[in-house]
């Protein structure tokens, strides 16, 4: 193209209404784990729940305190198994919408949170059915350990239905905008469930009903509010306080406030997607709105300063946030394919809010969460999360000098950390325990009877060898940019060093890498992906690549259920050639992924859809439920399948679909905000080609093959 090609698209992007899965999660977004415990709010049928202080799967402990929230029945169906049609067309993490059917009526129900303490929901129903709200309070008695607490009661109080605890504990209030023809409380969910399709048989005389329990025993109370047809609209707020009287207030200032607080969060959804990925064309649906489930999981990542965190910071995952370098990195690279300032100041606070040059996992009342057994305050190694391949990504995709002068000290200190306390006495850089490299419990690092937190310092990982080098690569370009001559020497002598030693690692008779045990005198021999990180990182010597060649053509993507393997995988392909390995790898992947997140059932033995998980195994159970990197699939799909590639003065796209998706005919587009610039990119498929268009201009390149797209920036800081 020529250099008068100049980009101008400006259509609008709101948020992209589809027929979502009707699983997924709200945003908490004032949720910490020590300092402001909100607890998260997770869907349950065609409604929400509370679950305080944290859901109990992965991450979010054990027992909880409470389960408190609503959902909605049609014509008696409560479960959404019942219902003829269910969809969510509106899914952030700002606004949840529910389509719903049954016996042919309609409702449609959109649910947000107001403020800290209240759910709202505004539902519009079509048809002459039964409408019925079921309301759901479950405890743990004494769950805090403290004395003073026997059970729940329910009753109404001036109009509305109240669920407390008592003695002590707290309270909700439900209002209904539309009086409710019946009530019903219970300690039974089948009854519950039976009144939604009839009548409720009201309180018992004394207005009533208590269920009790001993410490550490769950009570539960269940309320059904029943709405005569016709009822075309109803409006339900449930708020909590730690007293009746609190409760009480919070709902007055709920009903004033939310249909305002509704239109700005929505108006964030749309700023938001004014500028993110959307896919358009012949992408499979369920990838279409896998990406979406990614974005929205990210950005429930980012909190507002708290604690010792002065600025934004990544929470990792919504129930117990924390933070941990590799993720925080990981999820400002996929953050930025959005919003590349929001990612730069998220990677900016992880380092310069860390309590230590290291940055140990931390939260945000700065207490350690990652301490090995022999008392080691640990944070994650430089090659786990590749944060230094993000900060490469970050500066070529959004150049900030200044923002490369804030956060370099910090960079610096934290590798001079590791100079000075991981390296054993010939110069070798060591982990000090699994948990440390990221890889928990790995074989890599021999027996560790006392967990991940086992000392691992006879062990020299090929991995952080090879990422050390790289860091100090990428240091060399900063301080070159920053005109601090004297610095690149230092970085540039460390990175020969360490590429030097990355090499020294190669074991010609196994014709691989591999770490060496100092205790057992030579290498070991555990293979892992992560031993292919010199080639993944380009410090691997031309002819180390070559030999991995048919390793890495042997991957096989059923064993890629981390994001920081199938990173290292597709990007040691990429770097010998391997393009359509990367590709096949990538899909299988995305796809895997997608599929969980997409999908309308939820089986109990899989984690939820809607929402990114922590990694992809084939079974399905996903680990943590919200978890920011396992929305790692954005970069599979945006960087080594579409091939955006962010460089100073261009951008790069090298299309690489898989072999099986190079049909005659098929477009697949991509809709987004790069640098200050709307695109709309199509990549329109044949056998052997692939012609990318850019706002309707055209250019044809072999698969794999760069095109280069010239913008003009308006940034004068560089």
């Amino acid at each position: 193209l020529s250099s008068r090609f100049s980009i101008c698209y400006t259509g609008a992007m709101p948020f992209p209404t589809d027929d979502y899965t009707p699983h997924g999660y709200l945003n908490t977004p004032t949720h910490t784990r020590n300092l402001s415990p909100r607890g998260v709010l997770r869907s349950h049928g065609a409604g929400f729940r509370w679950h305080y202080p944290a859901y109990t799967g992965m991450y979010g402990g054990r027992r909880e305190t409470y389960r408190a929230g609503f959902r909605f029945a049609l014509g008696g169906a409560l479960d959404l198994t019942e219902f003829d049609v269910v969809s969510s067309p509106y899914h952030s993490m700002n606004l949840f919408t529910f389509d719903l059917s049954h016996g042919g009526a309609t409702l449609h129900a959109a649910f947000h949170l107001a403020g800290e303490h209240a759910l709202c929901a505004s539902a519009t129903i079509q048809g002459e059915t039964r409408v019925a709200v079921v309301v759901e309070y479950t405890r743990t008695i004494a769950a805090s350990g403290e004395w003073g607490e026997s059970g729940l009661v329910g009753r109404v109080v001036d109009g509305d239905l109240v669920l407390q605890s008592f003695e002590d504990g707290d309270a909700f209030v439900v209002h209904a905008s539309q009086p409710f023809a019946d009530i019903g409380i219970t300690t039974d969910p089948a009854h519950a469930a039976a009144w939604a399709a009839a009548q409720a048989p009201g309180l018992p005389g004394e207005g009533f009903v208590t269920v009790t329990g001993r410490r550490g025993e769950t009570v539960a109370l269940f309320a059904t509010l029943g709405f005569a047809a016709p009822c075309e609209q109803i409006d339900v707020y449930m708020t909590r306080g730690k007293t009746l009287r609190m409760a009480q207030h919070r709902q007055r200032a709920a009903r004033r406030m939310a249909a305002a607080d509704r239109a700005r969060k929505q108006a964030e959804d749309d700023a938001f997607w004014a500028r993110a990925p959307v896919l358009e064309g012949d992408w499979p649906d369920h990838w279409r709105r896998g990406l979406v489930y990614d974005l929205e999981t990210l950005r429930m990542m980012v909190r507002a300063p708290a604690g010792i965190y002065r600025h934004i910071w990544d929470a990792m995952q919504i129930h117990a946030p924390r933070v941990v370098l590799a993720e925080a990195a990981i999820d400002a690279l996929l953050l930025a394919y959005a919003d590349p300032t929001l990612a730069q100041h998220l990677l900016l606070g992880t380092f310069v809010d860390a309590p230590e040059p290291n940055v140990p996992c931390s939260r945000e009342d700065g207490s350690y969460n990652m301490v090995a057994a022999d008392g080691t305050v640990c944070g994650t190694a430089p090659e786990w999360g590749y944060p230094w391949l993000v900060l490469d990504w970050l500066a070529n995709l959004h150049p900030k000098r200044e923002w490369l002068a804030t956060i370099y000290p910090a960079l610096t200190s934290y590798l001079h950390w590791w100079l000075e306390n991981r390296r054993d006495a010939d110069g070798w850089l060591i982990y000090a325990c699994s948990w440390e490299s990221g890889q928990d419990d790995s074989p890599r690092f021999g027996e560790q009877p006392l967990g991940g937190g086992h000392p691992v310092r006879h062990v020299r990982p090929v991995d952080l060898q090879a990422a050390f080098a790289h860091a100090c690569l990428v240091m060399n370009d900063i301080a070159r940019e920053l005109g601090r001559a004297t610095d690149t020497h230092e970085w540039l002598a460390l990175a020969e060093e360490y590429v030097a030693r990355t090499d020294a690692l190669w074991q010609e008779d196994l014709n691989r890498y591999a770490d060496y045990d100092t205790r057992a005198g030579r290498p070991t021999d555990v293979d892992d992906v992560m031993l292919l990180a010199p080639v993944a990182l380009n410090v691997a010597t031309p002819a180390r690549s070559q030999a991995l060649r048919s390793v890495i053509a042997q991957i096989d993507p059923d064993t890629l259920t981390w994001p920081m393997f199938a990173w290292t995988a597709t990007e040691a392909a990429l770097r010998v050639g391997l393009t359509d390995r990367a590709a096949e790898l990538a899909a299988a992947v995305i796809d895997r992924a997608y599929t969980f997140w997409d999908a309308h059932q939820a089986p109990p033995d899989r984690t939820l859809p809607g929402v990114a998980c922590e990694y992809w195994p084939l079974d399905g159970r996903c680990g943590g439920e919200g978890y920011g990197w396992g929305a790692f699939t954005t970069h599979l799909l945006l960087y080594v399948l579409v091939g955006l590639t962010p460089e100073y003065e261009r951008l790069v796209i090298r299309p690489n679909l898989p072999p099986a998706w190079r049909v005659d005919g098929r477009t697949y587009g991509v809709r987004l905000h790069w640098r200050d610039t709307q695109m709309r990119i199509s990549i329109e498929a044949h056998p052997d080609r692939a012609a990318i268009a850019v706002n309707g201009h055209r250019v044809d390149v072999a698969w794999g093959d760069p095109a280069a797209f010239p913008w003009r920036t308006t940034d004068s800081s560089r």
